[in-house]
This record gives structure tokens, sequence and C-alpha cells, in this order.
């Protein structure tokens, strides 16, 4: 029984958090990373996103382009 609500546990944790964007500058071949941003309930679903939506956009405007992972 323990272990299963271990098991719980860590699985509510693991969703409790977007995946990291990475995005890699054209010229200088710089990678940056925007989030992981923690989600702890419903509401904070937005707020993620917008966080992660600005992160990029303003990276964006420096030149940098995303990657699929950190190279």
């Amino acid at each position: 029984m323990k272990n299963i609500a271990l098991l719980v546990s860590f699985m509510f944790v693991i969703g409790c958090s977007t995946a990291p964007i990475y995005l890699k500058h054209e010229k200088t071949g710089e990678v940056v990373q925007c989030g992981p941003y923690t989600v702890t309930d419903s509401s904070d679903d937005m707020v993620a996103a917008y966080r992660e939506t600005q992160c990029i956009k303003d990276y964006q405007r420096q030149g940098y382009e995303r990657v699929p992972n950190k190279q």
C-alpha cells in the first residue's frame, strides 16, 4: 500500500511542470532554455503557457531559433 501511495505521489509531481524549450542563436551558437515552469493547479496552466510563450518570443527577437533538444 505504501508503494502505491509513493507511486501516485511521484506521478503527480511529474505532471506538475512544463517541458523545457531550447533555442539556439543563429550566429553565436549559444543555446538557451525556456522552462520548465511549475504547475500546481489548473489556473497555473495558463500562467505557465504565457510565461513560456513570452520567453520564446523574447529570445526569438534576439535571433534565437527553436531546436529539438539541447545541442
